[in-house]
């Protein structure tokens, strides 16, 4: 009853979608359970509530539908999320009835946002991810979260590195590198870069770190060399004095990582 009347607030065109949805939704060949295709339906009055003023209507159907709270909660937290009110969204989508459905999508949309909005501030899917530790099931998702925890903070996307099987962890510690070099200059960068250069690494770390320098992807970057060099230096290597990477070249390099300031 509610959901015919919630349709009349639509333009024709988009009624017929309507009405073209609640058939699917409530058709019994339609592979999904009761709650399910009530939570839907709660989720179109909220969106048609949303549009008319009449916001108490989905409010209405759910306590007649006896849909549970966590159901509402939740699509109520997508709904927020699809209008763009992601603060208020995150609020719903942490609560701790919750399981994590959809992680992957939730914290693809809040890192593209973040990066939208172009202020680079990625406190939102951080505060998700921290919150609910959803388990990351797509490449994607599983980047996109990586550069946002890389762009934060540099020990934290190294730990994060550590964290998975070998191959994943090999890749994600490449991607970390390049999240830094590739982060252009400035004060910030220069911090990044001598995190960076200062992480304990293992054994086999360092052989990735001076390999992807040397011979990967990381090459094409001009401050390569100068990295290397910084590392041989934090780690107590040094540089030779008759080498190419001369004492004038290593003073050069981290006047090149710090943005000037050496």
């Amino acid at each position: 009853m509610y959901y015919h009347l919630a349709v009349s607030h639509y333009p024709p065109k988009n009624k017929d979608i309507l009405r073209q949805w609640h058939h699917l939704i409530c058709d019994d060949t339609t592979p999904i359970t009761q709650h399910h295709r009530l939570s839907i339906i709660y989720y179109i009055l909220l969106d048609i509530g949303g549009r008319s003023g009449g916001a108490d209507r989905a409010e209405r159907f759910a306590k007649a539908a006896s849909i549970p709270e966590r159901y509402q909660i939740f699509m109520k937290g997508l709904w927020l999320m699809d209008t763009r009110n992601f603060e208020l969204a995150l609020e719903h989508l942490t609560h701790p009835s919750l399981i994590s459905d959809f992680a992957d999508d939730i914290i693809t949309v809040l890192v593209r946002h973040a990066n939208k909005d172009g202020a680079g501030d990625y406190t939102l899917p951080l505060a998700y991810y921290y919150t609910v530790q959803p388990s990351i099931r797509s490449s994607a998702a599983l980047e996109a979260l990586f550069d946002a925890i890389a762009q934060s903070s540099v020990m934290a996307a190294f730990e994060f590195s550590r964290s998975h099987a070998d191959f994943m962890r090999r890749q994600l510690f490449q991607r970390l590198v390049l999240n830094v070099l590739g982060a252009g200059r400035g004060e910030e960068v220069a911090e990044k870069a001598f995190e960076l250069t200062s992480l304990p690494l293992d054994a086999e770390e360092e052989q990735w770190f001076k390999e992807y320098l040397e011979s990967g992807e990381a090459k094409r970057f001009k401050t390569a060399k100068d990295t290397l060099i910084m590392r041989g230096i934090v780690t107590g290597q040094g540089v030779g004095v008759n080498e190419k990477g001369s004492w004038a070249t290593v003073l050069e390099g981290f006047k090149t990582g710090s943005g000037g300031r050496v």
